[in-house]
């Protein structure tokens, strides 16, 4: 089973708004624990991807290491610090991982769960590594949406349960999604935040951030 267990990273300075979704996590979650990995982090506490940080061009790349990272090593629930959560991720914790996907193509890593040790996680901090040198999207969203989707051992849900709106629908960013989507367990802002991204092209070519 997934442990009770969320984590993000962050940079050193963050935005209220960021610090709020996680403390409405933390109420959200009473008894669980909550990880925070701030920059700077220390390599020792990731010995798998650190000796390849230096080859990440972005914050979402290395980001996107340190989440696979943890999720092999001690399993939990990752979300992104754009990511506001709505109700208790309890329900998810009897599967052994958990993504969903965005739209038709696309199972992003912005909210991932996985066991400790699940070979998934493995499979995508491989590939995650080896792609570093193609951009953020391909050693992230690219590698999550090869991996998990057609596995018996990952629960992929469907859209409106991490993305209730498209990242190509900014402009709904503050509609009472909660409402409109009782069976959400949060949205997904799009931010982009610290992540140092400012265009991110994907190459299924209609698709950019």
């Amino acid at each position: 089973m997934i442990p009770k267990r969320i984590l993000r990273s962050v940079p050193a300075d963050t935005t209220k708004e960021v610090e709020s979704f996680w403390q409405t996590s933390i109420r959200l979650h009473p008894g669980w624990k909550h990880d925070t990995y701030r920059e700077p982090i220390d390599p020792a506490q990731f010995p798998l991807t650190a000796p390849s940080w230096e080859r990440c061009a972005s914050g979402a790349q290395k980001a996107g290491l340190l989440r696979l990272e943890s999720l092999w090593t001690e399993g939990g629930i990752w979300f992104d610090s754009d990511f506001e959560p709505y109700r208790a991720f309890d329900p998810l914790l009897g599967s052994r991982a958990f993504a969903a996907w965005e739209d038709l193509r696309t199972v992003p890593d912005a909210v991932l769960g996985s066991e400790p040790r699940h070979p998934a996680m493995l499979c995508c901090l491989n590939l995650a590594m080896q792609r570093l040198d193609q951009g953020a999207w391909e050693s992230g969203p690219g590698v999550t949406t090869e991996v998990l989707v057609g596995r018996n051992d990952v629960l992929l849900l469907p859209p409106s349960s991490f993305y209730p709106y498209h990242f190509s629908e900014r402009h709904r960013r503050f509609e009472d999604h909660q409402t409109v989507n009782p069976w959400a367990f949060g949205a997904h802002h799009w931010a982009a935040s610290w992540l140092g991204e400012t265009t991110e092209v994907r190459t299924d070519d209609h698709q950019s951030r």
